[in-house]
Parts: structure tokens; sequence; C-alpha cells
């Protein structure tokens, strides 16, 4: 009899450790990534040529270097938009799109360079600004980019 609740009692004791609540998971590190990297809501998505997406988020435009653009008197600040389509892998292209709350705006690849740039404005978002286009048709508050 002692023996018989000696193996009940053990048997109680290994009961916990079998739970569902003991059980360890394995922890998938690429969906973590993917949780992590979803956390903070994108600015505004690169479409890339294969149709892929890529969220662009205002730390990741944060880490990018200042540039200036002086558009008709006045001085626009913000990463270079080449260096944005850097972040999403796009290095060579035939033109982009953009679209946002007014006027879509196409640039051709030799437009994408040192006179164009995506501004930062006072409400947290950023517009188009380039010396190919006149201000008054500069995309707002930019929400998309097609890249070709």
């Amino acid at each position: 009899m002692k023996k018989l609740l000696t193996i009940l009692l053990s048997l109680i004791l290994l009961l916990p450790a079998c739970s569902p609540a003991a059980t360890l998971t394995a922890v998938d590190p690429i969906q973590t990534q993917k949780t992590e990297a979803t956390s903070t809501p994108a600015l505004f998505q690169i479409i890339r040529p294969d149709g892929t997406t890529f969220g662009v988020t205002l730390e990741a435009l944060k880490a990018l270097p200042l540039a200036t653009v002086t558009a008709e008197g006045k001085v626009e600040e913000g990463p270079f938009l080449s260096d944005v389509l850097s972040l999403a892998g796009i290095t060579r292209f035939t033109e982009v799109s953009l679209t946002g709350s007014s006027n879509p705006a196409t640039l051709t690849f030799e437009q994408v360079n040192e006179n164009t740039i995506l501004d930062f404005n006072n409400h947290g978002t950023l517009k188009l600004s380039t010396l190919y286009i006149p201000k008054a048709n500069w995309t707002k508050d930019v929400a998309k980019i097609v890249v070709k």
C-alpha cells in the first residue's frame, strides 16, 4: 500500500509537467520579425517593379541624411527621393509615380537626383519637392510611390 501511495504521489507531482501550460513551444523568428517590423506604422508605401510593397516609416526617414532644395525662393528640407527608394532596395528604374492628397507626379530616373527630395511638412507627412515640376503641382501627403 505504501508503494502504491508513493507511485500515485509521484504521478500527481509529474502531472503538471505534462499539461499544455508547461509545454515548450518553438518561436518562429521570421514571424517575430514581421510583428516587430509592423509595430511602427508606415507613412507611405513603395511599390517595387515586381509588385511587392515596402512600408516607409518615419524612423527610417529620419535616419537618412537631410538635403535641401530651394524652389520659388523657399528652402525645402528632407531626404533625397533616391535615398528613400534605396530603403526599399531600389537603385535602378525607368520612372517613379507619386500619389497623395493632391497632384500625382511622375519623374524619370534622371530627374530623381539632387534636385528632388521628399520634404517634411508641418503635419507629419511628406511632399514631393523638385525643380522639375512647378511647386503648385507637387504631390502633397505622399501615400504611395510606384516604381517602374
